[in-house]
């Protein structure tokens, strides 16, 4: 007996601190899980100031995680909602910290999915930076980096996803934005983006000579972007990362449509399934293990969703079919398990046989993310050259 309590003796420290370590990782999971509340910057004033888009609301320098030989902002400013009314919108802005008597380059970043809640923004997060690709070469390269958090991501509301115009202006405004903001910050700008934000890339260049015809748009470069949304929507279908793609887009589109009903679409069962997905943000990837074994949209919605006609034309509506006059490069992982490949290689295929400037890169079985990492240092390069008038490498015919 004496020996049986010596040997607890002995242990119960050990056994303490195991029992504070399971304490602690289960509150870090928690944690994990609960994404991060923006701070009173990210309510906007009521009512808005007036301004034309782009005016700035309010700023706040960000001093942690920042880039060497940067300085960088948090911004509010204006810009046009699904009503093509005011709105105000979020994002960073970084500048090189060096004075340079030229105007500098602009590159807007647009982000891909994170969620249709304002606290799945990753403006007002410790590290901003986190998410966007190569910060410290472009600040090296001596661009100015604007990277909008879109509508309702920061902001109150639900984030108008895939609603095209609306990402569009909330880009084109964060280019407007910088020169507020950053010293030097000229009128030249490139876009860029991921996912979702290649979505945002296509519908910038399609607008952007109507929207901010002060602004001169050099080239636009979407990696694995979400071009056709019907293909998007179909290939999600049996796939379990399609049960939150597709929630995400039938959240925002019931909630920022008028006149749309979810309830004439979904049973009562599946609207709450919806509503359940819709509340997690990518940005906590750890929530969805709260969620359980997610099923495939198949599962729990009709297969039909394009027969409803408000839903049928905010698919229309809101996929990239206009005209570019710039350069556009687009880049693929050929085993993306997210937005089909083919979409791309579509995309292009049309843009080319009307005449456009395409650039389409593949990327031999890379996933969705990883397209994005292969392709980051080339897309800096290509983003040099089109500020550099050097003709573009179209790999159309």
């Amino acid at each position: 007996m004496r020996t049986s309590f010596a040997r607890l003796r002995r242990a119960l420290p050990w056994l303490l601190a195991g029992l504070a370590l399971i304490a602690l990782l289960a509150f870090g999971f928690w944690r994990a899980t609960v994404p991060t509340t923006p701070s009173a910057f990210y309510t906007p004033p009521d009512p808005l100031p007036s301004g034309a888009p782009g005016t700035i609301i309010r700023t706040e320098p960000i001093t942690k995680n920042v880039p060497d030989g940067a300085q960088a902002w948090r911004v509010m400013y204006l810009s046009t909602g699904v009503d093509g009314q005011p709105t105000a919108v979020t994002g960073i802005i970084v500048a090189p910290t060096e004075a340079d008597d030229a105007p500098r380059p602009v590159v807007a970043w647009a982000h891909g999915t994170l969620g249709v809640q304002p606290a799945c923004g990753t403006g007002h997060l410790a590290d901003p930076f986190a998410e966007i690709p190569e910060v410290e070469r472009l600040i090296q390269e001596g661009f100015v980096l604007a990277a909008t958090d879109y509508p309702g991501l920061g902001t109150p509301g639900v984030h108008p996803y895939l609603f095209g115009e609306v990402e569009a202006a909330a880009v084109l405004d964060s280019v407007r934005a910088a020169q507020h903001v950053a010293a030097g910050a000229g009128h030249r700008f490139a876009v860029w983006g991921h996912s979702q934000g290649g979505h945002a890339v296509l519908w910038t260049a399609q607008i952007a000579a109507d929207y901010a015809p002060e602004l001169e748009l050099v080239g636009a470069a979407a990696i694995s972007p979400a071009a056709d949304l019907e293909g998007i929507l179909e290939g999600s279908m049996d796939k379990r990362a399609g049960a939150i793609l597709v929630s995400m887009s039938l959240y925002a589109w019931n909630a920022n449509t008028p006149g749309a009903s979810l309830a004439e679409i979904v049973d009562p069962a599946a609207l709450e399934q919806i509503n359940k997905l819709a509340g997690t943000c990518v940005t906590t990837p750890a929530a969805f293990l709260l969620l359980g074994d997610l099923q495939p949209p198949r599962a729990f919605l009709p297969d039909n969703l394009t027969d409803n006609p408000a839903f049928r034309e905010f698919i229309d509506t809101n996929t990239p079919t206009d005209p570019i006059d710039v350069p556009l490069y687009i880049a693929h992982g050929t085993a993306d398990a997210i937005i089909p490949f083919q979409g791309s290689v579509d995309e292009a295929a049309r843009r080319c046989a009307a005449g456009e400037d395409v650039e389409l890169e593949r990327y031999p079985l890379a996933d969705h993310n990883p397209a994005l990492d292969y392709s980051a240092v080339g897309v800096v390069g290509w983003l040099e050259d089109r500020f550099a008038g050097r003709p573009s490498a179209s790999n159309c015919g």
